[in-house]
């Protein structure tokens, strides 16, 4: 709705859109299709995003690009509540796994020892520890232990806000001063399950662990919204009890394995589903735009 007027009543949205759209930026190509997605003209794309499609396409595109290694992304917003599903595919490298730079700190003393300990200094704003079990570190222009320069990262145990432990350093010569020791962040290397597999066992990711009910129950309720429209041929009608327990029924026959089921979330839900809120859609939109940016 962002890039539609009144006189783009009655026209096709992506061509009414693609007008407005292709202004932002001359020097992106932005082409509307309104034809079939075929597979031959998914095959071109190195990221397919779906929006308001059934359930059925998008369990057939879905596996499409997972076998042809598309990333795939579905984002939807429904009334009040939206939902986003990333497959990037079997092996999707990520360069940088950690927001922010990587944590330096000035080195104070390095103990000979097994294991061998790290005294640094933090900065003057930092809070808590710099570093954390497991991260790996090098060292540079250390003077004495000179054997630590230039080393493959070392993974660290962290003993407080100004110690870490960093292996055995008792064959090294004696620490005299200086150095940094920096924080490394190695690629990651991530594996995602095709849409099919994923509506099967959902890994949905809350900020709050006592949200997993409630998302659990949304997540239900977006798969037993799909069966209704297959059903009905249309979304449920706005504050219609009958629509609503429809809904109800589909998402228990759902979750009848996995868990009780949040009944006023799911009736919510089916009551406000038909409405398209823009700044749902914003939310939404923004979400899979940063997706699609990885």
């Amino acid at each position: 709705q962002f890039l539609l007027g009144e006189s783009d009543v009655g026209q096709n949205r992506a061509e009414a859109s693609q007008r407005v759209l292709a202004e932002l930026n001359p020097h992106v190509v932005v082409a509307a299709h309104t034809g079939e997605l075929s597979e031959a003209f998914l095959a071109s794309f190195q990221v397919v995003v779906l929006t308001e499609s059934p359930l059925e396409e998008q369990l057939r595109i879905g596996d499409f690009c997972h076998a042809r290694g598309i990333c795939f992304i579905v984002a939807d917003a429904k009334g009040l509540a939206g939902q986003l599903f990333c497959d990037f595919g079997e092996c999707f490298v990520v360069d940088d796994p950690a927001e922010g730079d990587p944590v330096r700190a000035a080195v104070q003393h390095i103990s000979q020892g097994n294991p061998g300990v790290v005294t640094y200094v933090g900065a003057e704003d930092s809070r808590g520890h710099l570093f954390c079990d497991g991260d790996l570190v090098t060292f540079s222009g250390v003077e004495g232990m000179t054997e630590l320069n230039g080393r493959e990262p070392v993974p660290v145990h962290v003993l407080d806000a100004f110690r870490l432990e960093i292996g055995d350093t008792s064959s090294f010569s004696p620490y005299r001063c200086g150095g940094l020791v920096s924080q490394v962040r190695l690629p990651q290397v991530h594996s995602y399950e095709p849409l099919r597999w994923a509506l099967a066992e959902p890994q949905i990711q809350v900020a709050n662990p006592e949200d997993l009910p409630r998302s659990r129950s949304l997540h239900a309720a977006f798969q037993a919204l799909h069966a209704f429209r297959g059903e009905q041929g249309r979304l449920p009608r706005p504050r219609a009890p009958a629509d609503a327990e429809r809904v109800l029924e589909l998402a228990r026959s759902l979750v009848a394995q996995e868990g009780p089921l949040d009944e006023d979330v799911v009736r919510a839900f089916a009551s406000v589903s038909a409405g398209d809120l823009c700044p749902m859609a914003a939310v939404v939109g923004a979400l899979a735009a940063q997706e699609v940016l990885k």
